[in-house]
Formats: C-alpha cells, structure tokens, sequence
C-alpha cells in the first residue's frame, strides 16, 4: 500500500507537542489506524496510551482487546468520539479523521511506512510526543543486523525479487525502488531485481524471465505455502531459485521488521 507523508501544518504540529510534552501528558485515549503504526505503539513503551485500533490490527494479541475503531476507508465516527478519543493517528491521508480531529478538537498525526526511513521518523515522532516512548534497541537491532548482513551479501550482490502478490495468471505485484522491501535488500549489499518505474509493478511472466532474478522471495501473509510453488510452476517458471515466506507480518512494516529481514535473508542462502 503506497501512503504519503505527512506534509502537515508547522503550527499544528507544534501546539500538539506543546499540549502533550513533559509528565503532565494528557493524551490517554490515542486511536490508531493501520497494523505497522499499532505495532509500532505497541513496542514503543506508550501503548497504555491506545484506547482503540482499526480492524486490521490484529497483532499484538493485546490489541484485539481494545476497542475497534473500523478501519482507514470506513472509520467509525461515532465510536472514536465515544472513547473520549485523545489523539488520532493515521497511516496515509484521510480527510475525514482530520475533520473529526477538528471538530473534537483533539491533534491529527498523519504518517507513512513506505520506506525503512520512514519507519524510523515514525518512531521520532512517537518519541517527541510522548515522554516515555523509547525506539533506540528497535532502531539499533535492525541497523546492526543489516550492517552484518551486508557484510555476508555483498559479494555476491544478489539480485532479489520481492513478490508481494501472485496472481493466478502467473503475473507478479513486485516491491520496486521507493520501498522498504527494497530498503532492506539494499541495506543487506543484494540488488532489488525489479523494472525501474513504480514502487510495486505488475510483471508478466515474460517479464519475471527477463528480469532474471537470482532469487525469489514471496511474501505469503496467508501462509499459502505450496499452492504459490504450484501456481508459479504452473506458468512455467523455474522454480529452483523461489523461496516462501510466510507470516503474518511479511507485508507489515512495523515492529516485526528484524524477524522480516532475517527470514529474508535465510530465504537468501
């Protein structure tokens, strides 16, 4: 899912930080939308600042016991107000949580996960806003663990293809540049092995072989597993360099970013 980055309001910004700095902090009941931004709430050290979450969030199990705030293209208005809601926060762009944030008065926070550096702004901003947030062994395991990886990889270079969806016509939704996927096969020395334009384009299958991957990782959310071997084999592709990921976090650029990277770099070998 490609999100946009908060431009934002300076004004705004600063009167939100203003309002929630220091130990009188009185954002308790925040409301969060999108899994990688509950994830990262969760890890931070101020999740007992969550009053609620989308219904995509399913991870970590405490989150299914708060309450459910619908989800990004259909947000329940009347619960979020219901809560007492402190605080919104939103992966990507949604006007109407931002009227709402108007109208009950409370800050709007608007962040995007498309790049490894965005999740790490993320973090800043979850770190300037609330006294207790504290991402420095988040951020310290996924740059460690890359830098020894790059040190493993970067000889032979690997070209890697990040499969993101398979179709049943034997097309393929791959992560491109612009993207923390290829954020982290660049991070470990390989080389994303994607066409030049888009972030996540659809290939054909004369265009998987001509891109001629060393190899394919397929990110398999659902756990799929063989059937995506079999759907692959099937439009006559050799499937001696494919490898299955499977997870519920594998799309998720959240706080289970170091368990993606080493299952992709164990993919590699």
């Amino acid at each position: 899912m490609i999100l946009m980055l908060l431009s934002g309001c300076s004004e705004e910004r600063a009167s939100s930080q203003e309002r929630f700095s220091g130990t009188g902090n009185t954002d308790t009941a925040a409301v969060v939308f999108g899994p990688s931004l509950t994830e990262m709430f969760y890890v931070s050290g101020a999740w007992s600042r969550v009053a609620g979450v989308d219904r995509f969030s399913k991870w970590p199990e405490e989150a299914q016991e708060l309450a459910v705030v619908g989800d990004f293209l259909t947000p329940s208005m009347e619960m979020i107000t219901a809560l007492g809601a402190t605080s919104i926060h939103v992966i990507g762009t949604n006007q109407s949580l931002k009227s709402l944030s108007v109208r009950l008065g409370i800050p709007y926070y608007q962040y995007s996960f498309d790049r490894l550096s965005d999740v790490y702004d993320s973090c800043d901003r979850i770190e300037r806003l609330y006294p207790e947030a504290d991402f420095r062994g988040f951020r310290e395991k996924i740059d460690t663990t890359l830098d020894s990886l790059h040190t493993v990889f970067q000889q032979d270079s690997l070209r890697v293809m990040i499969v993101v969806f398979l179709d049943a016509d034997g097309s393929a939704t791959v992560a491109g540049e612009g993207t923390f996927f290829a954020d982290i096969i660049n991070g470990m020395g390989c080389v994303p092995a994607s066409p030049e334009a888009g972030s996540y384009p659809a290939v054909s299958v004369e265009g998987i072989l001509s891109l001629a991957p060393d190899r394919v990782v397929i990110m398999d959310p659902y756990d799929a597993g063989e059937a995506n071997i079999e759907l692959w084999r099937g439009s006559g592709l050799d499937d001696s360099n494919v490898r299955i990921l499977s997870g519920d976090y594998v799309l998720v650029p959240g706080a289970r970013l170091y368990e993606l990277i080493v299952g992709i770099a164990q993919c590699l070998n």
